[in-house]
C-alpha cells in the first residue's frame, strides 16, 4: 500500500513539474509573439501616416523582434536564479 502512496505522488509531482514547464513555455513564446505584433501594429500605423511603407513596418518589427528576445533573455535569467538549491546541486 505504501509504495502505490509514494508512486502516485511521485506522479502527481512529475505532472505538476510538467504543467509548470508547459506554462512558462507557453508564457515565454506569448512574450514573443506579442512584442512582434506590437512592433508591425505600430510599423503599419507609421507607414500609414507617413508613407514610409515597407520601412516602418520592416525597421517595428525588427525592433520587437529584438525587445522580445530581451524580454526572453530577462525572464530566462530570472528563472535561473529562482532554481531552488537542491536542483543546481544536481549538476
Amino acid at each position: 500500500m505504501k509504495r502505490r502512496r509514494t508512486e502516485s505522488h511521485d506522479d502527481n509531482a512529475n505532472q505538476m513539474k510538467l504543467w509548470n514547464i508547459v506554462a512558462i513555455a507557453g508564457s515565454l513564446g506569448l512574450t514573443l509573439f506579442v512584442c512582434i505584433c506590437a512592433g508591425v501594429a505600430l510599423g503599419r500605423f507609421i507607414d500609414s501616416h507617413a508613407g514610409t511603407a515597407p520601412w516602418g513596418m520592416i525597421v517595428c518589427s525588427l525592433i520587437g523582434a529584438a525587445s522580445g528576445f530581451l524580454s526572453l533573455y530577462k525572464k530566462a535569467v530570472r528563472l535561473n536564479e529562482d532554481k531552488p538549491s537542491h536542483m543546481e546541486k544536481d549538476k
